[in-house]
């Protein structure tokens, strides 16, 4: 059997006092050009993807939910009348255990007082068929989720598959991603 020699204690320097602040840490560093041009474009194909999954698990709003989404809080959900909200909003309660699939579905199923809806414009039912409320939202409305503003009330994003157009409220929306803890792209939920 071989020995081996013990091995000697190694002297460690320690910085002095003040001499640890001209080091720079891991996140001091900046990265470079490449590396930032690198990180936006796996940002941006993290976008994509996301918003491909969202648009794909859309439902459209005449058809029955396969999904429930409960919510956990008592809140008010923001309900256009028509694309865009042209035509306004409406504002309704939501409880604690109540599914909000449902509450959209409700509400844009029911059908419209064709004297109320000739100045709007209904991409769906010609002159003489009784419209439905989502008739006004477009040519072919989809729930691609719930967005909650700082005042925790529910604005729905739409995509129309039809008009290829994603919208919520007054405005357009895009899909924004953040990084969670293990370093993977994940939807920014505010």
């Amino acid at each position: 059997m071989a020995v081996l020699p013990k091995q000697e204690a190694q002297d460690v320097r320690i910085p002095a006092a003040g001499a640890g602040t001209q080091q720079k840490s891991d996140k001091d560093v900046k990265p470079t050009k490449e590396q930032a041009k690198l990180a936006e474009q796996d940002r941006k194909s993290a976008v994509d993807s996301l918003t491909k999954i969202r648009r794909a698990s859309a439902w459209q709003v005449h058809r029955w939910p396969l999904e429930k989404r409960i919510a956990e809080e008592k809140t008010r959900i923001h309900l256009p009348r028509s694309y865009l909200a042209t035509d306004g909003e409406d504002v309704r309660v939501v409880w604690p255990g109540e599914d909000l699939n449902q509450v959209v579905y409700e509400h844009y199923s029911g059908s419209v007082d064709p004297k109320d809806g000739n100045h709007k414009v209904n991409y769906v039912a010609p002159d003489g068929v009784s419209p439905r409320r989502h008739e006004y939202l477009g040519p072919d409305p989809r729930v691609a989720g719930y967005f909650f503003d700082f005042d925790d009330e529910i604005h729905i994003r739409w995509w129309d598959a039809y008009l290829q157009d994603q919208w919520m409220d007054r405005q357009k929306w895009k899909m924004e991603v953040e990084l969670d803890e293990s370093g993977n792209w994940v939807e920014k939920t505010r």
